[in-house]
C-alpha cells in the first residue's frame, strides 16, 4: 500500500507586541492511496493551529543577535473523522478528532554569515475517538549559512539551510489496552535554501529525508518529505 498526502497551508504571523506574536494556520491536504485492492482519494481540511511566541531575551550586536523565547502551538479539531484507521480504512481520514498542544523553548545565535539555532518542544493530544496518544518529546537543532555577504538589506540574499527532527513518543492507548512501551523514535535531517528578496519576500525550499525510524507497531514507513513556501513582509 501507497499513500501520497499533498497539502497547502496558508498562515499569517501578527506581531501584536514587540516580543510577542501570534500565528494562524489553515492546512488543506488532497490524499491519495493505492493498493491491489484498489485506490482512494480524498480532500479535505487538516487540523487548523493556532500559535503564540514570546521573545524573552534578546541581545543585539554588531551583526547579529542571541535570542530565546517560548512558543506555543495548539491544533484544532477541524479535520474531519471519516475512518477510525485514518490512512488505511475504507475512507481516508486526515484527523482523529483531538487537541494537540506544543510547547517548548527556543534559542537562536545569529552572525553577519551565521545562523545557529535549537528548539525542545513536547506535545499532548486529548482523547479523540476513545485514542489518545501519549506525550511527545521534539529536538530541532538547525544551522544556516548565508553564501555572500550583504552590503544593503534590499540585496538578494541566499542561504542554505540545514537542519534535524528528533522526535521520542511515548505509549500510544486505544481504551484501556496498551500496545507497546513506546511508540517510535525518528530521526530526520532536512537540506534547504531560502532566498530573501528586497527584504520583503522569502521563498524557501527544501526535502526533509528519514536518517532513522524504529516504530514498535506496524505502520507506514515515512519516504520523505519535499516543501516549498513563499513568505510576504507586510
Amino acid at each position: 500500500m501507497r499513500v501520497d498526502i499533498y497539502t497547502l497551508q496558508f498562515a499569517v504571523t501578527y506581531g501584536l507586541m514587540r516580543d510577542f506574536a501570534v500565528r494562524g494556520v489553515v492546512p488543506v491536504s488532497y490524499a491519495s492511496r493505492a493498493s491491489k485492492d484498489g485506490s482512494e482519494s480524498y480532500v479535505g481540511l487538516r487540523d487548523m493551529r493556532i500559535g503564540f511566541k514570546w521573545r524573552m531575551y534578546n541581545q543585539p550586536f554588531p551583526g547579529g543577535s542571541f535570542q530565546g523565547g517560548a512558543f506555543w502551538d495548539i491544533s484544532l479539531p477541524t479535520a474531519q473523522m471519516r475512518d477510525e484507521q485514518f490512512l488505511t480504512g475504507k475512507h481516508i481520514s486526515l484527523g482523529m478528532e483531538s487537541v494537540g498542544l506544543t510547547t517548548g523553548l527556543t534559542w537562536g545565535y545569529s552572525t553577519e554569515r551565521h545562523y545557529f539555532w535549537w528548539d525542545v518542544a513536547t506535545q499532548f493530544y486529548t482523547e479523540g475517538q476513545g485514542r489518545i496518544h501519549g506525550p511527545v518529546i521534539l529536538l530541532h537543532p538547525a544551522y544556516a549559512a548565508r553564501i555572500f555577504a550583504l552590503t544593503d538589506y534590499r540585496d538578494f540574499d541566499l542561504i542554505l539551510l540545514i537542519e534535524a527532527d528528533l522526535e521520542m513518543s511515548d505509549r500510544r492507548w486505544l481504551g484501556r489496552r496498551k500496545p507497546g512501551e513506546r511508540d517510535s523514535y525518528k530521526v530526520h535531517a532536512s537540506f534547504g535554501v531560502q532566498m530573501n528578496i528586497t527584504n520583503y519576500v522569502e521563498i524557501k525550499f527544501g526535502y526533509e529525508y528519514p536518517v532513522y525510524q524504529f516504530y514498535f507497531y506496524r505502520t507506514f514507513s515515512h519516504d520523505g518529505e519535499a516543501k516549498f513556501s513563499f513568505n510576504y513582509l507586510f
